[in-house]
């Protein structure tokens, strides 16, 4: 099988695929030893997970290691469920999270045929013994990963006793918009605003989309701090940013960062936003065209119609917004969530013809299978005077998380290409 490009990523993990067909409707229960010991942060987590598959449906149950076992101590255990009566498959899966050296061995599978009376399933390799050698993505034989997430390594190890047993490292992963290293608070336009800041040159500002934060540039922020001070900002009322009232518009976020900037002492920079984050940027090209040196704009539009949107999405929010409009009063969450839907339905509120006043060189960037239409995105490059477009191929609303090695040679291909020509 070939082996899937590294994701930047928090967490880890490894599993194994079991047939459970002739065990279906009884009960269950996995086990392992697990240690961890975190790095200097103490954050670093480990946990042991099941799920069951059935026809086209999911069951599962979880099981996380807790705070108190991270103290570099073996330490067994146990989840347990019920496999429904058309299971046909349990996953075992074990996850490790941020920068520390974990172990896992001796896993376990059984079902109970009788109350209390436990019989073994056969789990290949359960104890790491077996000789076979290590596989390229650095496990052993007879267990599998999704995909690969630099940072991690693996290798098998033995202990004082000569067990062997399986050890993961993390190192040098950083949990983008959860990073006290880099995170900083101002307060501006109204609004306590949570931001990031990594590298050097050109400043270069990150703006994510709706309900989102910082975290979702995992696979941007290293990438693009190579080559730029990267300000990555938590939207008002979204990420750690603080919480406020009143109506949430695209100019208002326009505004913030306006604020943001010049508290920094930043005259102009570069801005990269995705979708919410685009709208952003476009509202900061047109309100404050001198902050803007250029502006990349993923998944962005002019208006909520059509038009512009895919009906089918259009309808979810509408339908997420009678929800949350009931729901409101009872949560602090849904009553953000209704002003975010709402946001989504009534704004931005910007016509072709302005888009004529931008002065900076934009790209306007989408998913070939977007939920904003492309004759939109094409729309909204021809009426800026130095406007371009890229239509990404076979990748949709959420192409810096698909494919970041794409979407940020994108990026930084255009903004060589304007450095070149200043």
């Amino acid at each position: 099988m070939a082996q899937s490009a590294p994701r930047i990523a928090v967490v880890d993990g490894f599993l194994q695929k079991v047939s459970v067909a002739s065990y279906a409707g009884l009960p269950y229960r996995v086990s392992a030893r697990i240690k961890v010991a975190s790095d200097s942060s103490g954050k670093a987590d480990a946990w042991l997970a099941a799920s069951v598959m059935k026809t086209k449906h999911r069951s599962g149950s979880f099981s996380y290691l807790p705070q108190k076992a991270v103290a570099n101590e073996w330490r067994t255990y146990t989840i347990t469920g019920t496999l429904d009566k058309e299971a046909d498959t349990l996953t075992v899966f074990a996850g490790y999270y941020l920068n520390g050296r974990f172990g896992f061995d001796d896993f376990r599978l059984e079902v109970a045929r009788r109350r209390g009376q436990w019989e073994q399933v056969p789990l290949r390799n359960s104890s790491f013994e077996e000789a076979a050698p290590i596989s390229g993505a650095g496990l052993p034989a007879g267990w599998q990963h999704n995909w690969p997430v630099l940072g991690f390594t693996r290798q098998l190890a033995t202990d004082s006793t000569d067990n062997r047993f399986l050890q993961i490292e993390g190192r040098g992963i950083v949990h983008y918009g959860h990073n006290p290293q880099a995170g900083r608070y101002a307060t501006v336009n109204g609004a306590r605003l949570y931001y990031e800041i990594y590298g050097a040159g050109e400043p270069l500002l990150l703006l994510h989309g709706n309900g989102e934060s910082i975290g979702s540039f995992q696979s941007q922020i290293g990438a693009l701090a190579q080559e730029y001070q990267v300000i990555a900002v938590d939207t008002r009322d979204q990420g750690q940013s603080g919480s406020t009232k009143g109506s949430l518009t695209y100019d208002l976020f326009a505004d913030d960062m306006h604020a943001l900037l010049d508290t920094l002492h930043i005259p102009a920079a570069h801005i990269v936003g995705w979708s919410d984050g685009g709208n952003t940027g476009l509202s900061m090209a047109l309100r404050y065209p001198q902050q803007v040196r250029t502006l990349v704009t993923m998944g962005a539009n002019l208006y909520s119609d059509t038009t512009a949107v895919v009906a089918s999405m259009l309808r979810q929010v509408r339908q997420d917004r009678l929800l949350l409009t009931l729901l409101g009063p009872f949560k602090k969450e849904w009553h953000l969530g209704h002003r975010l839907t709402t946001m989504l339905l009534k704004y931005p509120q910007m016509t072709p013809k302005q888009l004529q006043a931008i002065t900076a060189p934009v790209l306007v960037v989408a998913g070939e299978k977007d939920i904003i239409k492309e004759a939109h995105t094409r729309l909204i490059a021809q009426h800026i005077p130095q406007g371009q477009v890229i239509i990404l191929p076979n990748l949709t609303h959420y192409a810096p998380q698909e494919n970041g090695p794409l979407f940020n040679e994108t990026v930084l291909g255009f903004l060589r290409q304007q450095r070149t020509r200043n």
